[in-house]
């Protein structure tokens, strides 16, 4: 079984400038990020998944380590290059630009479809 938690951290206003709010932002999501987690941020520049089905067979890999996955998104202004840097690896949803508010919906209906191709549920055909 496997359990599935979104932690929302609260944005920072962009006033003062985006990386001021990515920096700012980075703080409270590393504080959400558990200390043995497989962290996976997701930036442009990560790693594009070629499929569905790639993906679901890379999910079953990182959930047999025994460790947690934690998925970073940024905000609206992005992902802080520190804390992209201290993720174990970094992934793509893909070269568009999307709100980050539609990314984690694109992230978790990925994870879900992930979970039915593991447990042969036909929900992905």
């Amino acid at each position: 079984m496997t359990s599935f938690r979104v932690d929302e951290v609260v944005p920072e206003p962009l006033q003062r400038g985006e990386v001021h709010a990515r920096a700012r932002e980075a703080l409270r999501i590393g504080a959400c990020v558990a200390r043995n987690a497989w962290t996976v941020g997701l930036a442009p520049t990560g790693r594009q998944v070629q499929s569905s089905e790639v993906f679901a067979t890379w999910l079953e890999r990182r959930l047999a380590s025994g460790r947690p996955v934690t998925f970073v998104i940024g905000g609206a202004a992005g992902i802080d290059d520190g804390l992209l840097d201290h993720c174990d690896e970094q992934l793509s949803l893909g070269t568009l630009t999307m709100p980050h508010q539609l990314a984690r919906v694109v992230l978790a209906e990925q994870i879900y479809r992930a979970l039915c191709v593991l447990q042969g549920h036909p929900y992905p055909h």
